[in-house]
């Protein structure tokens, strides 16, 4: 079995062991024409070339020629067989497989052929135009030959190492086509053929980060699709539930039930709107470019208003809340808005995951150098949260295993918490101390701080 034959065979058969593998689309008609302007410029090129080489020649055979001897006869024969060699080979280069010339080592060993039968022509016409003996060319005739010979054998060698590197290729390309993403290209021949490797494994590397990234993605959709449906599940079937019961008129003659049915309408209705609106929150947010309207604002009356809110919920549900602020601390440039809604977020979570009598502690400060940031800390005494999950307190409609989600929330707030900090260039963080120690967990937000201090 000839090289071209096994390598049809490995070709055919990676194509069928390769699923989804489909023929190539044939070129396109640009693409031929952009081929034989790549053709037509070698050629000029390498005319020029041999004109060179040739007129080169031709003065140091002019000018050292044997007495007696005209050197324009084997001037114009290097330049003819020069010429000639050229056109036929590049004709035969560009006809390619219609000529049998379908693989890299036979294009080499015509290549070499080519030029060697030139060079073996050109020196017997000129050993009997100038000045070799006719008793001297047997001799150099042998000599010919074998230089012939082992230009055939290092065209054939050098198009072997080519071929072989090309079939490595080929299999990691085609594996890679397939999905095999940790495909290993193993060309070390120190040249062109071994830089291409090594940025088809870059490539594939990338690939498979691609990949990751997409999976992680459709998750996500997949995720958020499956918490919104819940979080719409259980008002939607509350509001069909009071809407049937006040269709039926089953409560039409006590005004006392209507007037309840009514209240959890409108409690369901603000349910379903902070849903609606914590979901467009987030799409604004983390889109390219969220607006903000920033504006210096003093950290100890941002608190201020914070507790003011927070003190009558906190009450009701048996919190201690309270709220200490460093001096001195600079004020954050922000916009206060989003960030009321920050805090308010934060508190509302600690809300639900600490006990009566328990308490919660709001404390800002200034931080890094000189105190271009501030950082204010939530701190509760609820049952804290598995260090595992900590890394995702913060993605939307993540429930954790060591915190479990609290019905009636939206499953976003903490997530809100994270794109508005962001917005506003800052970090959001949470710890927990592990199983056995204190009780409780600290969530923190780091803002940029105003230029003036408080």
């Amino acid at each position: 079995m000839t090289d071209r034959e096994r390598l049809d065979t490995v070709k055919a058969s990676e194509l069928a062991g390769t699923p989804g593998a489909t023929s190539a689309a044939p070129p396109s008609p640009s693409a031929y024409g952009e081929h034989d302007e790549a053709w037509g410029r070698r050629l000029a090129s390498s005319v020029a070339i041999v004109c060179a080489l040739v007129g080169g020649e031709g003065i140091f055979l002019w000018r050292y020629h044997p007495p007696g001897r005209q050197p324009l006869t084997t001037i114009g024969v290097l330049f003819g067989s020069a010429v000639l060699a050229l056109l036929v080979g590049t004709w035969a280069l560009m006809a390619g497989p219609r000529v049998g010339l379908d693989t890299i080592r036979r294009k080499m060993v015509f290549s070499a052929s080519v030029g060697g039968l030139c060079a073996f022509g050109d020196a017997v016409v000129s050993a009997h135009l100038m000045f070799v003996s006719p008793e001297d060319v047997p001799l150099l005739i042998v000599l010919l030959l074998f230089a012939l010979l082992l230009s055939l054998t290092l065209a054939l060698s050098l198009a072997g190492m080519i071929q072989r590197a090309m079939a490595i290729l080929t299999r990691a390309t085609r594996r890679m086509a397939a999905g095999h993403f940790d495909t290993v290209v193993p060309v070390e021949s120190g040249d062109e053929m071994a830089v291409l490797a090594g940025d088809l494994e870059r490539m594939a590397a990338n690939l498979a980060e691609a990949q990751q990234t997409q999976r992680a993605l459709e998750d996500a959709r997949r995720d958020l699709v499956s918490g919104i449906s819940h979080d719409l599940r259980t008002p939607l079937n509350a509001l069909q539930t009071v809407a049937s019961a006040l269709a039926d008129g089953v409560a039409a003659e006590e005004p006392a039930t209507v007037a309840h049915y009514l209240r959890a309408l409108d409690v369901q209705v603000d349910r379903l709107a902070a849903l609606v609106d914590d979901l467009f929150t987030l799409a604004r947010l983390q889109g390219p470019a969220p607006r903000l309207t920033l504006a210096p604002y003093p950290t100890a009356d941002l608190l201020s208003d914070l507790l003011e809110r927070a003190a009558p919920v906190a009450a009701e549900a048996g919190v201690r809340l309270e709220v200490t602020v460093a001096s001195p601390t600079p004020a954050v440039l922000v916009d206060v808005r989003q960030i009321d809604r920050v805090l308010d977020n934060l508190v509302r979570n600690a809300l639900q995951h600490t006990p009566p009598d328990g308490e919660i502690t709001i404390q800002a400060a200034p931080r890094g150098e000189r105190g271009a940031e501030v950082s204010i800390t939530v701190i509760d005494t609820g049952e804290g949260i598995a260090s595992a999950d900590l890394p995702l307190l913060f993605e939307m409609y993540y429930r954790g295993s060591g915190r479990p989600q609290v019905s009636g929330g939206a499953g976003l707030g903490l997530a809100i918490v994270k794109a508005v900090v962001q917005a506003h260039s800052g970090r959001v963080w949470a710890e927990s101390p592990p199983s056995g120690k204190e009780r409780g967990t600290r969530i923190g937000v780091v803002l940029p701080a105003a230029t003036t201090a408080r």
